[in-house]
Protein backbone atom coordinates (compact mmCIF):
# COMPACT_ATOMS: atom_id res chain seq x y z
CA UNK A 1 0.00 0.00 0.00
CA UNK A 2 1.14 3.54 -0.78
CA UNK A 3 -0.75 6.69 0.28
CA UNK A 4 -3.73 4.50 1.12
CA UNK A 5 -3.90 2.77 -2.27
CA UNK A 6 -2.27 -0.34 -3.79
CA UNK A 7 1.29 0.40 -4.94
CA UNK A 8 2.05 0.72 -8.64
CA UNK A 9 3.75 -2.67 -8.92
CA UNK A 10 0.69 -4.32 -7.40
CA UNK A 11 -1.64 -2.69 -9.91
CA UNK A 12 0.49 -2.97 -13.06
CA UNK A 13 3.21 -5.53 -12.32
CA UNK A 14 6.88 -5.12 -11.38
CA UNK A 15 8.36 -4.62 -14.90
CA UNK A 16 6.12 -1.65 -15.79
CA UNK A 17 6.41 -0.12 -12.33
CA UNK A 18 10.21 -0.42 -12.31
CA UNK A 19 10.51 1.04 -15.80
CA UNK A 20 8.21 3.94 -14.89
CA UNK A 21 10.25 4.63 -11.78
CA UNK A 22 13.50 4.64 -13.76
CA UNK A 23 11.97 6.96 -16.36
CA UNK A 24 11.16 9.46 -13.62
CA UNK A 25 14.89 9.73 -12.82
CA UNK A 26 15.69 10.89 -16.36
CA UNK A 27 12.63 12.88 -17.40
CA UNK A 28 13.50 15.92 -15.20
CA UNK A 29 16.66 16.50 -17.25
CA UNK A 30 14.46 17.07 -20.29
CA UNK A 31 12.05 19.26 -18.33
CA UNK A 32 14.93 21.47 -17.21
CA UNK A 33 16.20 21.69 -20.79
CA UNK A 34 12.75 22.73 -22.00
CA UNK A 35 12.66 25.75 -19.66
CA UNK A 36 15.06 27.54 -21.97
CA UNK A 37 17.50 28.78 -19.33
CA UNK A 38 20.98 30.05 -20.21
CA UNK A 39 23.43 27.19 -20.73
CA UNK A 40 25.38 27.89 -17.54
CA UNK A 41 22.14 27.93 -15.51
CA UNK A 42 20.96 24.68 -17.11
CA UNK A 43 24.31 23.08 -16.25
CA UNK A 44 24.01 24.27 -12.65
CA UNK A 45 20.50 22.77 -12.46
CA UNK A 46 21.79 19.45 -13.85
CA UNK A 47 24.61 19.40 -11.30
CA UNK A 48 22.20 20.14 -8.46
CA UNK A 49 19.85 17.41 -9.64
CA UNK A 50 22.65 14.83 -9.93
CA UNK A 51 23.89 15.78 -6.44
CA UNK A 52 20.38 15.35 -5.07
CA UNK A 53 20.02 11.88 -6.60
CA UNK A 54 23.28 10.83 -4.97
CA UNK A 55 22.28 12.22 -1.58
CA UNK A 56 18.87 10.55 -1.73
CA UNK A 57 20.38 7.19 -2.61
CA UNK A 58 22.78 7.45 0.32
CA UNK A 59 19.74 8.16 2.49
CA UNK A 60 17.88 5.20 1.03
CA UNK A 61 20.85 2.96 1.75
CA UNK A 62 20.72 4.07 5.39
CA UNK A 63 16.98 3.47 5.40
CA UNK A 64 17.45 -0.11 4.23
CA UNK A 65 20.58 -1.05 6.15
CA UNK A 66 20.82 0.92 9.39
CA UNK A 67 18.49 -1.26 11.55
CA UNK A 68 18.35 1.32 14.32
CA UNK A 69 16.87 -1.21 16.74
CA UNK A 70 20.32 -2.84 16.80
CA UNK A 71 22.29 0.39 17.40
CA UNK A 72 23.45 1.67 20.76
CA UNK A 73 21.32 4.50 22.12
CA UNK A 74 24.03 7.14 21.67
CA UNK A 75 24.22 6.45 17.90
CA UNK A 76 20.52 6.37 17.09
CA UNK A 77 19.74 10.08 16.82
CA UNK A 78 22.71 10.90 14.58
CA UNK A 79 21.84 8.10 12.16
CA UNK A 80 18.15 8.98 12.05
CA UNK A 81 18.68 12.71 11.49
CA UNK A 82 21.28 12.00 8.79
CA UNK A 83 18.74 9.82 7.00
CA UNK A 84 16.14 12.61 7.16
CA UNK A 85 18.63 15.15 5.78
CA UNK A 86 19.76 12.90 2.93
CA UNK A 87 16.25 12.05 1.74
CA UNK A 88 13.47 14.57 2.35
CA UNK A 89 16.03 17.24 3.22
CA UNK A 90 17.94 16.77 -0.02
CA UNK A 91 14.77 16.84 -2.13
CA UNK A 92 13.40 19.98 -0.47
CA UNK A 93 16.79 21.64 -0.76
CA UNK A 94 16.87 20.88 -4.47
CA UNK A 95 13.40 22.40 -4.93
CA UNK A 96 14.69 25.62 -3.34
CA UNK A 97 17.87 25.62 -5.42
CA UNK A 98 15.99 25.05 -8.67
CA UNK A 99 13.66 27.94 -7.92
CA UNK A 100 16.64 30.13 -7.15
CA UNK A 101 18.43 29.20 -10.35
CA UNK A 102 15.38 29.92 -12.49
CA UNK A 103 15.06 33.32 -10.77
CA UNK A 104 18.69 34.10 -11.57
CA UNK A 105 20.13 33.74 -8.06
CA UNK A 106 23.90 33.64 -7.67
CA UNK A 107 25.87 30.76 -6.16
CA UNK A 108 25.93 32.34 -2.70
CA UNK A 109 22.15 32.59 -2.63
CA UNK A 110 21.49 29.11 -4.02
CA UNK A 111 23.81 27.65 -1.38
CA UNK A 112 21.79 29.43 1.30
CA UNK A 113 18.56 28.13 -0.24
CA UNK A 114 19.94 24.59 -0.30
CA UNK A 115 20.76 24.77 3.42
CA UNK A 116 17.35 26.21 4.24
CA UNK A 117 15.50 23.66 2.12
CA UNK A 118 17.38 20.79 3.67
CA UNK A 119 16.46 21.84 7.21
CA UNK A 120 12.86 22.56 6.21
CA UNK A 121 12.67 19.09 4.66
CA UNK A 122 13.99 17.58 7.89
CA UNK A 123 11.28 19.40 9.85
CA UNK A 124 8.54 18.18 7.53
CA UNK A 125 9.84 14.61 7.72
CA UNK A 126 9.79 14.88 11.51
CA UNK A 127 6.07 15.63 11.35
CA UNK A 128 5.56 12.76 8.90
CA UNK A 129 7.42 10.30 11.14
CA UNK A 130 5.34 11.28 14.16
CA UNK A 131 2.29 10.79 11.96
CA UNK A 132 3.43 7.22 11.35
CA UNK A 133 3.27 6.66 15.10
CA UNK A 134 -0.37 7.75 15.27
CA UNK A 135 -1.37 5.99 12.04
CA UNK A 136 -4.11 8.58 11.50
CA UNK A 137 -3.56 8.92 7.76
CA UNK A 138 -2.46 5.36 6.95
CA UNK A 139 -3.58 2.99 9.74
CA UNK A 140 -2.11 -0.02 7.93
CA UNK A 141 1.38 1.51 8.20
CA UNK A 142 1.20 2.44 11.87
CA UNK A 143 4.42 1.53 13.70
CA UNK A 144 6.02 0.48 10.39
CA UNK A 145 9.18 2.48 11.15
CA UNK A 146 9.40 0.81 14.55
CA UNK A 147 8.73 -2.71 13.32
CA UNK A 148 11.27 -2.47 10.48
CA UNK A 149 13.93 -0.74 12.57
CA UNK A 150 13.96 2.05 10.00
CA UNK A 151 15.57 5.42 10.84
CA UNK A 152 12.92 7.97 11.80
CA UNK A 153 12.48 11.00 14.02
CA UNK A 154 10.42 8.98 16.50
CA UNK A 155 13.43 6.72 17.12
CA UNK A 156 15.68 9.78 17.44
CA UNK A 157 13.35 11.47 19.93
CA UNK A 158 13.15 8.36 22.08
CA UNK A 159 16.94 7.97 22.09
CA UNK A 160 17.56 11.64 22.93
CA UNK A 161 14.91 12.15 25.59
CA UNK A 162 14.76 9.03 27.73
CA UNK A 163 17.06 7.26 30.16
CA UNK A 164 19.00 4.13 29.27
CA UNK A 165 16.47 2.04 31.16
CA UNK A 166 13.44 3.63 29.49
CA UNK A 167 15.02 3.43 26.04
CA UNK A 168 15.76 -0.26 26.61
CA UNK A 169 12.09 -0.75 27.50
CA UNK A 170 11.15 1.10 24.31
CA UNK A 171 13.23 -1.28 22.18
CA UNK A 172 11.82 -4.26 24.08
CA UNK A 173 8.25 -3.08 23.51
CA UNK A 174 8.92 -2.72 19.79
CA UNK A 175 10.29 -6.27 19.66
CA UNK A 176 6.83 -7.47 20.69
CA UNK A 177 5.12 -5.93 17.65
CA UNK A 178 2.67 -6.59 16.03
CA UNK A 179 1.28 -6.81 19.57
CA UNK A 180 1.00 -3.04 20.23
CA UNK A 181 0.11 -3.03 23.93
CA UNK A 182 3.57 -2.37 25.37
CA UNK A 183 4.46 0.15 22.68
CA UNK A 184 1.25 2.11 23.22
CA UNK A 185 1.78 2.10 26.97
CA UNK A 186 5.33 3.42 26.55
CA UNK A 187 4.27 6.10 24.05
CA UNK A 188 1.48 7.30 26.34
CA UNK A 189 3.73 7.41 29.40
CA UNK A 190 6.38 9.48 27.60
CA UNK A 191 3.90 11.52 25.52
CA UNK A 192 6.06 10.97 22.46
CA UNK A 193 3.53 12.19 19.89
CA UNK A 194 2.90 15.59 21.48
CA UNK A 195 6.53 16.07 22.50
CA UNK A 196 7.78 14.98 19.08
CA UNK A 197 5.48 17.43 17.30
CA UNK A 198 6.63 20.19 19.61
CA UNK A 199 10.26 19.42 18.78
CA UNK A 200 9.49 19.40 15.05
CA UNK A 201 7.75 22.77 15.39
CA UNK A 202 10.81 24.22 17.14
CA UNK A 203 13.06 22.89 14.38
CA UNK A 204 10.90 24.48 11.69
CA UNK A 205 10.74 27.83 13.51
CA UNK A 206 14.52 27.87 13.89
CA UNK A 207 14.91 27.05 10.21
CA UNK A 208 12.83 30.05 9.14
CA UNK A 209 14.52 32.31 11.68
CA UNK A 210 17.94 31.29 10.36
CA UNK A 211 16.83 31.98 6.79
CA UNK A 212 15.79 35.50 7.78
CA UNK A 213 19.06 36.07 9.59
CA UNK A 214 21.18 34.71 6.72
CA UNK A 215 19.36 36.80 4.11
CA UNK A 216 19.85 39.97 6.13
CA UNK A 217 23.46 39.18 7.05
CA UNK A 218 24.41 38.58 3.42
CA UNK A 219 22.36 41.59 2.28
CA UNK A 220 20.36 39.52 -0.18
CA UNK A 221 17.27 41.18 -1.60
CA UNK A 222 14.17 39.14 -0.82
CA UNK A 223 10.40 39.41 -0.95
CA UNK A 224 8.55 39.48 2.37
CA UNK A 225 5.40 38.36 0.56
CA UNK A 226 7.16 35.28 -0.87
CA UNK A 227 8.68 34.53 2.54
CA UNK A 228 5.29 34.70 4.26
CA UNK A 229 3.78 32.47 1.59
CA UNK A 230 6.54 29.92 2.06
CA UNK A 231 6.12 29.98 5.81
CA UNK A 232 2.37 29.49 5.47
CA UNK A 233 3.00 26.53 3.19
CA UNK A 234 5.31 24.97 5.78
CA UNK A 235 2.63 25.40 8.43
CA UNK A 236 0.00 23.89 6.16
CA UNK A 237 2.14 20.85 5.39
CA UNK A 238 3.00 20.32 9.06
CA UNK A 239 -0.70 20.26 9.98
CA UNK A 240 -1.43 17.85 7.12
CA UNK A 241 0.59 15.15 8.89
CA UNK A 242 -1.62 15.14 12.00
Amino acid sequence: MRRGKPALHVRHGLPLALNAGNWLYFWPFQLVADIGLPKETTLAAYEAYQRTLLRAHFGQAMDLGAHVNTLTQDCVSEVCLASLALKTGALTGFAMVLGGLIAGADEKTTSLLDDFGRELGVALQMFDDIGNVTGAREPSKRYEDFFLGRPSFAWAWAADNTSCVDYSRFVGAIAKLPDPNDVESWLTHHDLVAAGRASATVHMERTFDKLTSDLEERRITWSRCAYDELRALGEEISHAYK
